[in-house]
């Protein structure tokens, strides 16, 4: 069977190509080729960019794939191109959305696939308008699309704090350093491997029952944030230290750095994963996530993608002023 995979050099699909080529799939990258780390040897990579309408035409018109998995479709003008490009020519079509379409604000906890959409930003609202375009397709002329709504995947380039940023919180923690945590870190939210995303999307080619369906690819078990930032101290075998800061605190001190946190990481998120697991019985992510966190450590060491956090004293300084607080109440008495 072959398998067209547009992407495929980003966090997620880098595990998918694994899983696909671990089932022995004839896999083919559509990609722009910019990445620095290639794919792997032996597939067949077509280069281009699928911004690029009249050559993404060209350059796939005429090939024939069992199964297509689009990584990279952000908003209805993609999945246009999809549908005009691949309608009648593939057995499954896999769009891959987010559960940001969900919100924030989020309606409640354990959101299922039928719960109400918001779109909050530019993102949301362009994968929502993507999705449904997919979805119309199917009830007009049963294209053959299934929709993932993966959560916060980790792996290859992507392993953050809830305060968000680059790697460098990783050597904030090799050099003892303590971390900050927004509010009193009790936020809720489900953290999956990305190789089990990657299982998970190739469980699912060739899955009739799932053509016409939308599906949230998540983590079973939801954790805390601080329950977070201990396992990733864990799995460096260093002593995690904590600083609690209230998160509009943190936002009106600098907007720019941490205003990320209202649009997605300072809300407790929580999504039904159960359709999917009926669905892919396979799918069983482990609840330790330590063994999974050092396997995307180690990627981030090979390539050099853990800055060195010596280098932005924002966060020394918000600490210290937390902590010289007690010491400015003591004076004051």
């Amino acid at each position: 069977m072959k398998v067209l995979v547009l992407g495929g050099t980003g966090n997620i699909s880098r595990a998918v190509v694994a899983a696909l080529m671990g089932k022995n799939y004839e896999v083919v990258l559509f990609t722009r080729g910019l990445n620095a780390d290639p794919p792997p040897a032996g597939l067949h990579v077509i280069t281009g960019d699928r911004r690029n309408r009249d050559n993404f035409k060209r350059l796939l018109a005429g090939q024939r794939f069992d199964y297509v998995i689009d990584m990279i479709c952000f908003d209805s003008e993609d999945a246009k191109s999809d549908c005009f490009v691949f309608r009648d020519t593939v057995e499954h079509f896999i769009h891959c959305s987010t559960v940001m379409t969900y919100g924030p604000p989020f309606s409640g906890v354990y959101l299922d696939e039928s719960s109400p959409l918001n779109g909050h930003s530019d993102y949301s609202r362009n994968k929502m308008a993507a999705d449904e375009y997919f979805l119309q397709k199917h009830r007009d002329s049963q294209f053959p699309v299934t929709i993932l709504k993966p959560s916060l995947t980790f792996g290859a380039n992507v392993l953050l704090p809830q305060i968000g940023g680059d790697g460098s919180w990783i050597d904030r923690l090799r050099k003892y350093k303590p971390l900050l945590s927004a509010g009193d870190g009790q936020n809720y939210f489900q953290f999956l491997p990305s190789k089990d995303a990657g299982l998970a999307f190739s469980a699912i080619l060739g899955r009739k029952a799932s053509i016409g369906q939308v599906y949230n690819l998540v983590h079973p078990n939801p954790r805390t944030w601080d329950h977070w930032h201990q396992e990733v101290a864990e799995s460096l075998e260093v002593d995690l230290q904590l600083v609690h800061v209230p998160q509009d605190l943190l936002i009106e001190l600098s907007p720019s750095r941490f205003g990320g946190l209202a649009d997605n990481f300072g809300h407790t998120q929580i999504y039904e994963g159960s359709k999917l697991g009926a669905l892919i019985p396979e799918f069983q992510p482990r609840f330790s996530l330590i063994s999974d966190i050092r396997d995307s450590i180690d990627w981030m060491d090979r390539h050099c993608l853990i800055p060195d956090s010596d280098g932005n004293t924002l966060e020394d300084r918000i600490i210290d002023m937390v902590q010289r607080v007690p010491d400015w109440f003591r004076n004051r008495g």
